[in-house]
């Protein structure tokens, strides 16, 4: 195997590893994806383009035939996950095919959508007219709960009933007479 082969295979290698942790529902459309910000600038310029965004879910509307779900957008990580970060560049709504349950998409879960952006929306948050980018959706993916991080600085276990809180394994009476020290 020569030294150019060698670095192909590596190189398959990594692009398989770096995909084997998104799901296949949301592979990446693209490199040049377009970003929520630059489209809600000129939706007409980008109708029509694949995209990949995700983030939080704050609602989810059943109609007839579609499923309305506003998402307030994150940035997402390199298996297409949403990060758990403060900041966003707005809100969209995922246009999904068919019925999602409210009870298992409920607001706070993270969702990462790919589809093709759609037009826009303009419906109220508050009392505030928020234009939304709509996102028809070839594919969807909710992801798991984060569990919460335990603070504790180590796991903590039940004490036995031999348990001495004084034994040190280390510790060595003759010590200071190994060492040369003198008592007087």
């Amino acid at each position: 195997m020569g030294k150019g082969s060698s670095v192909f295979v590596l190189a398959a290698v990594a692009v398989l590893v770096g995909c084997a942790g998104t799901p296949d529902s949301i592979r990446d459309p693209g490199r040049d994806s377009a970003q929520l910000s630059e489209v809600r600038q000129d939706p007409e310029r980008f109708d029509g383009e694949r995209v990949r965004w995700g983030g939080t879910i704050t609602e989810v509307e059943n109609r007839s035939d579609t499923t309305l779900v506003e998402i307030v957008a994150r940035e997402l990580d390199r298996g297409g996950r949403p990060k758990d970060i403060d900041g966003s560049p707005g809100r969209f709504l995922a246009v999904i095919d068919g019925f999602l349950d409210p009870a298992i998409h409920e607001p706070g879960r993270s969702m990462t959508v790919t589809g093709t952006v759609d037009g826009t929306t303009t419906r109220p948050v508050g009392d505030y007219d928020y234009d939304y980018v709509r996102v028809r959706a070839s594919g969807h993916h909710l992801w798991p709960k984060r569990q919460p991080v335990s603070h504790q600085p180590y796991p903590r276990h039940p004490r036995g009933p031999f348990y001495d809180p004084w034994y040190d394994p280390w510790y060595d009476p003759w010590y200071p007479h190994r060492r040369g020290y003198r008592y007087y």
